[in-house]
């Protein structure tokens, strides 16, 4: 019987340990899908998506990743994030220490699925918006959400004010301007610019 005790409570223990670990699922741009995990843009260079990966395992977190292909069906693939972010709460982790980081076209899944799920999680977004987006975008966003633009990025380098001022649902929004000179290249590796202040809303050191 104390045998059993000791288990019992070594069990209860390690299964608080793993409810209080982080969770980031990390949302890669769309070059990846076309050129696969080793893709080069001819402006932007090399997305380095492993070292990406490899910075954010550095916190200590679980990385949730996956390398999407031009099969990968969006609308299935959001949902299936939701889903799985729906696990984590339903196993007790905390939805405080679940974040979803997007990346470009990844940052648009991510507000996709802030749509969809309505826990209060974390979520990131690099380099989401443009006018384009902002007129055919159609978005329900919840969570606490942090809105990174690029001073110099041509491509999706506008500010998230349109939807801090249209999404009534949030916990929070905030927006943050960096100003590398990298245009849309700003995302393609793990610079500080943008994984320092990640870190901080995510609540990681």
């Amino acid at each position: 019987m104390k045998h059993f005790l000791v288990v019992l409570m070594f069990t209860s223990l390690f299964m608080s340990a793993q409810n209080n670990t982080k969770h980031i699922f990390y949302l890669h741009g769309m070059i990846l899908e076309i050129q696969g995990v080793n893709a080069v843009s001819e402006t932007f260079g090399e997305y380095r998506y492993n070292n990406i990966i490899e910075a954010l395992k550095n916190t200590s977190a679980m990385v949730h990743h996956e390398v999407r292909t031009q099969q990968t069906d969006y609308n299935t693939f959001c949902e299936k994030i939701s889903s799985q972010i729906d696990s984590l709460i339903a196993k007790n982790v905390n939805p405080k220490d679940i974040t979803v980081i997007g990346a470009s076209k990844g940052a648009i899944m991510t507000m996709t699925i802030s749509s969809i799920n309505k826990n209060p999680i974390n979520y990131i977004l690099l380099g989401a918006n443009s006018d384009r987006l902002e007129k055919q975008g159609d978005f329900t966003l919840h969570g606490r959400i942090l809105g990174i633009y690029e001073k110099s990025d041509t491509i999706a380098g506008k500010d998230y004010q349109f939807w801090i001022d249209t999404s009534n649902e949030v916990e929070e929004f905030k927006q943050l301007e960096i100003n590398t000179g990298l245009s849309h290249g700003f995302l393609y590796r793990p610079y500080e610019a943008w994984l320092k202040p990640a870190k901080a809303w995510i609540g990681i050191k």
